[in-house]
């Protein structure tokens, strides 16, 4: 039986995040995590030469207004490169084209052109967004979620007027439609704004509550939209060397089988192999609809909390395609988030986005080549993981069809842009099932509806003593700032119940988040052996692991040494490291080894030169 401080459970961006703070405060963290890599949706994946953005492109929250990524980054002292959109996106609307620019008079305008006689309207509408904006993102709880601030947190600061945080409150009763009809009177508009909110949390107007709505509106100009600088894995993998630095270890391929109890009271997890990890507090960092469904005893279950979670409506599923296209099919004008609508009357299938991520690091795809992540909503019915139906010739079928489909949605736009692309890799909803443990392959849970939002969420606080909640059915908003919001919420509780300081934002000097001009490298390995280790490729079944003979998880230690997190590697070495056969005692199990990694490891086939996995491992 291993025990800790803390037991995290998940380690998607929020999991990663509370554990890395609680860590932080000097307690003891594991973390348990069913898949191979970190980051859940906000990683990458790489097939060849080219590093994709695995689902977590679209960023925000790493300078300007709301940045929780920034403090979090901060706090950790962790640096991180990130690219600045030169504006958040394009939008291709029927046949016109709208910039989301970063200035937001000249946005403003191009919206006029595009629904004339509605400038002053537009105008009167984001001033008063721009005002509502600092009494929601500007304190220093603004990293918070509502539902765990103490009423400290609640009372306006020193020389605010009290009026100020009324006003705010009253916009979690409020839609956004109700908010924007206050100045807004073209149909047609209130339609576009329909889909911008479907874009960024899969609700219309009507369906989006207020406070939303103006954080979203605003951070396009405030904050802005960014991607991380070598792919989003970057970021997840600082989140790791900053839990392991201070003490903490992850497990990998831990899925968990059900929560301990002793009583009512949460003390443990066992993972679906067996093995049992207690700690006197644990954090789900993962959907709720899993406890709900057999992690936690029936006994044990609150009829009317049991209901709540099953019963909440959830986002749309998406389908995915990636690939790479040739650089001269871009129109010169493309941006690196475009967005593809068609019918302006309703959210369909028709709406697409792309993301074509090495307009801004060119290290992402080979020379002359763009990577992209083109995604949308499929209503489709797609087979459960290793189902009958998953396993039939029809459902791969079903995916080429709607590969092509969403494809095409492009091609209408930017003729020849599907006979451009090569290397097409397509993830079903039912990738997404498999991959990323997300019931139904919904990768963004519940929506943010009114009457399933920001206080009608459950929160960190759980029905069972000394288990708490984090992640995306937890907190308002959508997203990588959301879920990292959700973290830093856990783990305030945690610190809570233990007297321990909490996280609350705070003036700060210079920040360890570095923003880059497009087309200069950044998270760059600061050491030779991290960069012979950036070569690796990360297989899903990495043949060099099959191969060594003391089952080392190769591509575990060499993605830390990436990362620069060389202590992380080490530990990694240890615990996978079971011993060669006729090893010198107290000798990594590399050293002298005939390394037959070398004569499988699948970066042969990229550039000719395996990576130096035996002189890699031998010198940690």
């Amino acid at each position: 039986m291993i025990e800790s401080d803390v037991l995290v459970i998940g380690a998607g961006l929020s999991g990663l995040t509370c554990a890395a703070l609680l860590a932080e405060r000097g307690l003891s963290v594991r973390v348990l995590e069913a898949c191979a890599t970190p980051g859940g949706s906000c990683s990458s994946f790489r097939r060849g030469a080219v590093t994709y953005d695995l689902g977590a492109a679209l960023l925000f929250g790493f300078d300007g207004g709301f940045s929780p990524h920034r403090y979090v980054m901060d706090e950790l002292g962790e640096p991180i490169d990130v690219y600045r959109h030169e504006a958040p996106y394009s939008v291709r609307y029927g046949e016109r084209r709208i910039v989301f620019h970063r200035d937001v008079d000249r946005f403003i305008d191009e919206l006029a052109e595009a629904f004339p006689g509605t400038r002053d309207s537009l105008r009167a509408f984001y001033d008063e967004l721009y005002a509502l904006h600092p009494l929601i993102a500007g304190s220093s709880a603004s990293y918070v979620p509502p539902s765990e601030m103490r009423l400290k947190d609640l009372a306006p600061a020193k020389g605010a007027d009290p009026r100020d945080s009324l006003k705010a409150l009253t916009l979690l009763a409020k839609s956004a439609e109700s908010l924007a009809r206050k100045h807004l009177r073209d149909a047609s508009l209130i339609r576009f704004f329909d889909k911008l909110t479907s874009t960024y949390c899969y609700t219309t107007m009507p369906e989006t509550p207020a406070v939303l709505a103006v954080t979203m509106f605003v951070e396009n100009h405030e904050g802005g939209a960014y991607s991380i600088a070598g792919g989003p894995a970057m970021l997840a993998g600082r989140l790791e060397k900053a839990v392991e630095d201070r003490g903490g270890s992850i497990e990998y391929g831990a899925a968990v089988g059900r929560i301990l109890f002793d009583g009512r009271r949460a003390v443990g997890a066992a993972t679906e192999d067996g093995r049992e990890f207690r700690a006197r507090d644990v954090v789900f960092a993962g959907a709720l609809s899993q406890l709900a469904d057999g992690l936690v005893p029936e006994r044990l279950l609150p009829r009317r909390w049991k209901k709540r979670v099953l019963g909440y409506e959830m986002t749309y599923r998406n389908f995915m395609v990636y690939g790479t296209v040739d650089m001269a099919a871009l129109p010169p004008d493309a941006m690196p988030i475009e967005v593809f609508i068609d019918n302006k009357e309703a959210i369909d299938e028709g709406d697409v986005t792309l993301y074509l991520e090495s307009l801004e690091d060119p290290r992402l795809a080979p020379e002359g080549r763009c990577s992209f992540m083109l995604l949308g909503p499929t209503f489709a019915d797609w087979p459960s993981p290793g189902s009958a139906a998953h396993r039939d010739p029809a459902y791969e079928a079903a995916k080429r069809a709607e590969g092509r489909r969403i494809l095409g949605l492009v091609d209408r736009r930017w003729p020849g842009f599907a006979a451009a692309v090569g290397d097409a890799v397509l993830a079903s909803p039912t990738t997404v099932e498999r991959y990323l443990r997300k019931p139904g392959g919904v990768v963004a849970g519940p929506k943010q509806a009114l009457g399933q939002a920001l206080l009608k969420r459950p929160g960190a606080r759980s029905p069972w003593p000394g288990l708490w909640f984090a992640g995306e059915w937890t907190t308002m908003g959508t997203g990588t700032p959301a879920v990292t919001v959700s973290g830093i919420g856990a783990a305030d509780r945690v610190l809570r119940e233990r007297g321990l300081p909490e996280f609350r934002n705070a003036p700060r000097g210079d920040s360890v988040v570095r923003l880059l001009p497009a087309g200069t490298p950044g998270n760059v390995p600061a050491s030779a052996a991290g960069v012979e280790a950036s070569r690796c490729r990360w297989c899903e079944e990495p043949p060099c692991a099959r191969a060594c003979p003391a089952g080392i998880d190769v591509p575990g230690a060499l993605r830390r040494l990436e990362c620069g997190n060389g202590a992380g590697a080490v530990k990694r070495l240890a615990e996978s490291d079971r011993g060669r056969p006729g090893r010198e005692p107290g000798r990594a199990s590399c050293v002298g080894c005939a390394a037959p990694c070398l004569e499988v490891c699948v970066r042969r086939d990229v550039d000719g030169r395996p990576v130096a996995i035996a002189e890699l491992l031998s010198g940690l």
